[in-house]
């Protein structure tokens, strides 16, 4: 059942990856930068505290393993005429399944087995930008702004990663032993609202970054990988703010491809 809502939940872009090697990258993959959010310059608080609760569903590559996640994120941010910045911390928790499709005879190969593993994990985040307003301040244009992420994964699934990295134990597999995740990279956002209600804010936002040693973190020779030839970051995302709450629905990729709903209360 969980992998089935998983599945519904990703179904725009699990269809660019079809792959019968299993791939065990971490579980924060694709989602370790995450929107967020500010204030407008016109608004009645240029400094507010943001709250977000986050469901995330995830595959690695070749939708090998799947994850559902949790994620609870807190951050403090603050606009003002010409730049902006924000930091914060979040914490998640969920679970990363593995299911067999086939069942092989073949005596020269050890297939992964199937498994239910816990995730976890805690991280800090920032953002600083600089941004230019229309002439009446309904629009925010932040031009560019420089995120970061860090975060350490914990959980059953990690330890089972570092236990089997290098190991040769599954020859299908390709093993990632990375728990420490650094994501950073740049970031374009619009942001406005109608002339006569302020209240009700629209925001889209493009992110491109990497994360530093991911694709070279897996135990077999990056020439011989289909997708983890590099450690690419991308995220868009939409943010729906009505007064202090807000919903928001997020595509990303970062090896794991990942789909993601929240929703958020700020004051």
């Amino acid at each position: 059942m969980k992998r089935q809502i998983l599945s519904l939940l990703l179904f725009p872009i699990l269809s660019l990856y079809s792959c019968s090697r299993s791939y065990l990258s971490p579980a924060i993959s694709g989602n370790n930068i995450s929107y967020m959010a500010k204030p407008m310059a016109d608004s009645d608080k240029r400094s507010k505290t943001y709250i977000t609760g986050t469901f995330a569903g995830s595959s690695s590559p070749g939708n090998a393993v799947s994850f559902g996640a949790g994620i609870l994120n807190i951050h403090r941010a603050h606009t003002y005429e010409s730049f902006n910045f924000a930091y914060g911390a979040f914490g998640y928790l969920g679970q990363a399944q593995h299911n067999i499709q086939e069942v092989t005879t073949n005596e020269n190969k050890n297939y992964l087995p199937s498994f239910d593993k816990n995730v976890s994990g805690l991280g800090l985040k920032t953002s600083i930008g600089y941004q230019v307003l229309s002439s009446n301040g309904n629009v925010n244009f932040r031009v560019i702004n420089w995120e970061n992420a860090f975060s350490r994964e914990m959980g059953s699934y990690a330890d089972f990663r570092k236990l089997q990295h290098g190991t040769g134990n599954y020859t299908d597999s390709y093993i990632s032993d990375k728990v420490n995740i650094w994501t950073t990279g740049l970031s374009s956002e619009l942001i406005f609202h109608g002339r006569k209600n302020k209240e009700i804010q629209h925001a889209f936002r493009l992110f491109l970054g990497t994360t530093p040693g991911l694709a070279k973190s897996f135990d077999r020779d990056r020439d011989a990988y289909d997708f983890t030839n590099n450690s690419t970051a991308w995220s868009f995302n939409y943010h729906l703010n009505v007064h202090n709450f807000s919903f928001g629905y997020e595509i990303s990729e970062n090896i794991n491809v990942s789909s993601k709903f929240s929703l958020g209360y700020s004051f």
